[in-house]
């Protein structure tokens, strides 16, 4: 059995005319409000226990409603928990961060647009070859001082409900890894600040202290990222089943793919269509209402 659940960002509440309409076309068995449902006006996450629709069917109903009455939903096993995973993976820019890292490095040479264009695309996977997209951005920051990069740090901010999720999984004893197609420079600080248990990311190439426009190393794409999410099962001895992965773009389906469940934040069309949970107006720590036990 599934449940679906329902999400719209506190302290606003689920409509429960739209809630209703949506119960009658999935029929589950009962419903359970989540999180702090003392509000007037109903809960702001709601699960939908046990419904008898099938899962082809609440994937055709559901997409136009949540975009039509901004709410967020996932279709999950029923008893599914934070608990019962080993492995919280993040992709960095636009999921973990508020900002494409490599756009803003651009920002200071005066190619932000050209290289944002670029990175777009990609994320949309207009670009089937991530690394030669890379590769073409990272030409156009030949150049760049050093010191561009701090000041693109001090910019940075996670995104919203980041620390806490990341927090609670944890605390629930799940590693947490950051696999990105960004650069460690901006991933180490991150994994220092927020106590991440492992990094890959992709090393800049610095020299007399500049960028060189080409990195150190394989380039970490989409497979990379999916590699990095499994290599991490095998040391923890678990299957990829028991891991979380949560990204936006293109290259972040095939660790999603591979994921037990797979989270859209903010994600590009194909992301959200391949994802278990997409992400459009809650916070990332809604990921933890939809795992909170019943």
């Amino acid at each position: 059995m599934h449940n679906l659940v329902l999400q719209v960002p506190a302290p606003a509440r689920l409509d429960p005319a739209v809630v209703a309409r949506i119960a009658e076309q999935v029929r589950p068995r009962s419903q359970q409000a989540l999180g702090d449902a003392a509000g007037r006006g109903g809960p702001s996450a709601l699960r939908l226990c046990d419904v008898a629709a099938d899962e082809h069917t609440v994937r055709a109903l559901m997409p136009a409603l949540a975009a039509r009455h901004g709410l967020d939903w996932a279709l999950l096993p029923a008893g599914l928990r934070l608990r019962d995973f080993r492995l919280l993976v993040l992709d960095m820019d636009s999921t973990l961060v508020n900002m494409e890292t490599i756009d803003e490095l651009g920002s200071a040479t005066g190619m932000k647009a050209r290289i944002a264009e670029i990175t777009e695309a990609a994320m949309r996977g207009e670009i089937a070859d991530y690394a030669e997209s890379l590769r073409r951005r990272l030409q156009l920051l030949a150049g760049t001082p050093e010191s561009v990069l701090e000041d693109v740090w001090r910019r940075m901010e996670l995104n919203p409900g980041a620390r806490e999720l990341i927090a609670a999984a944890k605390a629930a004893g799940l590693q947490v890894l950051l696999a990105t197609g960004g650069f460690t420079w901006f991933a180490r600080r991150l994994q220092l600040e927020l106590g991440l248990h492992e990094v890959r990311a992709n090393e800049l190439d610095i020299v007399d202290g500049r960028l060189t426009g080409r990195t150190l190393g394989p380039i970490v794409d989409g497979a990379g990222k999916r590699d990095a999410l499994l290599d991490a099962c095998r040391r923890l001895g678990c299957e990829p089943s028991r891991a979380i992965a949560i990204g936006d773009g293109a290259n972040d389906l095939p660790m999603l793919d591979a994921a037990g469940l797979g989270v859209a934040y903010r994600g590009k069309p194909a992301v959200q269509q391949a994802a278990d949970m997409a992400l459009n107006h809650c916070a990332l720590d809604a990921l933890l209402l939809a795992l909170q036990d019943e």
